[in-house]
């Protein structure tokens, strides 16, 4: 076996076994016999040096994610994880939109535009961009809500590339500031950045075999979302200086936390087979959250009130894992009995 053949062989690694089992050897017989330049010394050259190219690892990396999250016509556990992924990546999306929308409301309160609302304390000034990278970083965030409508409305690739607006802007900002010490270093922003760029992930279980997304729900809990949390949300935390103890790490716990809550209830009266999709999402969303809220819990070091708010944190983490695991068990058991069917997709083709 060639250098070449092994470096390839071990890029198929990214696909489902099952499907290498059927499919394995008559790719990299066609991936070789492109690589066949005609000249007897280019090509032994190429066999022993050469590398599959960029556009031929990605076609490998985008049938392996059509394949493990995949469609309608998938086997029945890709067909869930494909779901979850999709569900989580949707709820995660709608709450970014939902923050952001909200933040115009909140924007406009701090400035005393919004007479009807209590006034904001004086330790909630509305301070202008001092830069040209703080004005990118408020610009980009509102991304955030073009990009969920494209996503709902079967528009996958626009909704990627208006993420990237969203994404790159405060990475820089980020980098700058902690670099020229404007601002102290800390985890929390590079934290959720993250987050952020597995949510552009995510968006690749959107593919063209994937069922599409009901519009008419996602779109609606849109405008209800900001009217039930996070307008009332900041309004609460305006009037009730405990409550401005919560960042959002831990706003994200509670949320997701309530989710799960509501889940459970709802699963009582339904088959385990259709919430297991849901199950799933909440699944990766709790570990997820949980993730960050401990990533972001080093921050607190520096905190005037650090031990309140590692209490606060502590409270957090049992509640999602209380919550959480429950919901990962019954998940796992629910998936544990879906059949596990070999991949059946069409004969792939290698790019010459």
């Amino acid at each position: 076996m060639s250098r070449l053949e092994e470096r390839y062989r071990f890029v198929l690694r990214l696909l489902p076994a099952a499907y290498r089992q059927e499919w394995e050897d008559d790719m990299v017989a066609a991936f070789l016999e492109s690589m066949d330049t005609g000249d007897s010394e280019t090509t032994a050259y190429v066999t022993d040096y050469g590398r599959p190219s960029l556009s031929e690892v990605a076609s490998i990396v985008s049938l392996a994610v059509r394949l493990r999250l995949g469609g309608a016509d998938a086997p029945p556990r890709s067909f869930a994880w494909g779901q979850a992924v999709r569900l989580a990546t949707l709820m995660a999306m709608l709450a970014q939109a939902v923050m952001v929308t909200a933040s115009i409301a909140v924007t406009l309160w701090l400035s005393g535009k919004i007479a009807w609302l209590p006034a904001p304390a004086l330790e909630w000034p509305l301070s202008p961009p001092s830069n040209i990278w703080h004005t990118a970083w408020n610009l980009a965030g509102y991304a955030w809500l073009p990009a969920y409508i494209a996503l709902v409305l079967g528009h996958r690739r626009v909704a990627q590339a208006v993420a990237l607006l969203a994404i790159v802007p405060p990475a820089i900002t980020t980098a700058v500031e902690q670099a020229t010490g404007d601002v102290p270093l800390s985890v929390s922003p590079w934290a959720m950045w993250l987050i952020d760029v597995f949510l552009l992930l995510g968006m690749a279980a959107f593919h063209h075999g994937a069922p599409p997304v009901s519009r008419r729900p996602w779109l609606l809990a849109l405008p209800i979302g900001i009217l039930l949390v996070p307008v009332p949300l900041f309004t609460i935390q305006a009037t009730t200086p405990a409550l401005r103890l919560l960042d959002w790490p831990g706003l994200s716990c509670a949320a997701v936390t309530a989710a799960m809550v509501v889940h459970l209830a709802v699963r009582v009266s339904r088959r385990p087979s259709h919430t297991l999709p849901w199950s799933l999402a909440l699944t990766l969303l709790a570990a997820t959250t949980l993730a960050l809220r401990i990533a972001t819990l080093p921050d607190y070091s520096d905190q005037a009130q650090r031990a309140t708010l590692a209490t606060i944190a502590s409270v957090q983490v049992i509640a999602v894992l209380a919550v959480g695991v429950p919901v990962a068990v019954l998940a796992i058991r629910a998936l544990r009995r879906l059949p596990s069917v070999p991949t059946v997709a069409p004969r792939p083709t290698t790019p010459t």
